[in-house]
C-alpha cells in the first residue's frame, strides 16, 4: 500500500534535490528561483500595461485643447531657458547711490492716480509698468542667449580651423644616429 500512496511535498523535493546538495540549500534555490519567475512575471505585465497604454493614447485624435497645452508647454520652456538670464549683468550696474532715478512717465502718472484716489486706473498702469519692465528683462535675456550662442559658435569654428595634430611626424635623428661607418668601405 505504501506504493501506491503519492510522496509527500517534502519526498518530492527530495527526490529531484542533486545529489550532493544539502536539503536546505535546495529550498532555498527553489524559493529564490520562484521569487525570480513572479519578479520577471511583474515585469512582463506591467509592460504589456504599458504598451497597452501608448496603444490607446495613440489611437486617440489630438483636440484642440491638448494642442493649445502642447504650444504653452513650449512657450514656457522658452521662458525658463530666458530666465537663466534674468539679471545677469546687474553686477555691472553701480550700486544704489544717493542721487535718486528718474521715473518714467508711466510712474508718474501711477502716483497722480493714486494721490487722486483713483485706485483702478494705478492698478492698471502698474500692471502696464510690470510688462513693460518684463518685456525689458525678456529683450536683455534673449540678448544675452543670442551673445552665448555666438561665443559659442565661434569657439567651435576655431576649434574647427585649428590644425589637426598628427600622431606621427617627421622627427630628426639625434646625432649619434646620423653617425655612419663611412670608413669601411
Amino acid at each position: 500500500m505504501a506504493e501506491n500512496q503519492l510522496p509527500s511535498a517534502e519526498e518530492q523535493e527530495c527526490l529531484a534535490c542533486l545529489p550532493g546538495v544539502p536539503l536546505d540549500m535546495w529550498n532555498k534555490f527553489q524559493n529564490l528561483k520562484k521569487k525570480n519567475l513572479e519578479m520577471k512575471n511583474q515585469e512582463k505585465c506591467q509592460r504589456n500595461k504599458r504598451q497597452k497604454r501608448k496603444r490607446s493614447q495613440k489611437g486617440k485624435m489630438k483636440s484642440s485643447e491638448e494642442i493649445t497645452d502642447s504650444q504653452e508647454s513650449v512657450k514656457e520652456r522658452h521662458f525658463k531657458e530666458l530666465t537663466q538670464y534674468f539679471g545677469i549683468n546687474d553686477r555691472f550696474k553701480p550700486l544704489a547711490s544717493k542721487e535718486t532715478t528718474q521715473k518714467s512717465g508711466l510712474e508718474i502718472s501711477i502716483d497722480k492716480c493714486v494721490a487722486e484716489g483713483n485706485i483702478v486706473q494705478a492698478e492698471e498702469l502698474s500692471d502696464r509698468l510690470a510688462t513693460r519692465e518684463l518685456g525689458v528683462k525678456i529683450t536683455k535675456a534673449v540678448a544675452c542667449r543670442n551673445f552665448v550662442k555666438a561665443k559659442q559658435d565661434v569657439e567651435v569654428t576655431q576649434e574647427a580651423r585649428k590644425k589637426k595634430k598628427l600622431a606621427w611626424g617627421f622627427e630628426a635623428k639625434k646625432r649619434w644616429e646620423t653617425k655612419s661607418n663611412m670608413g669601411y668601405m
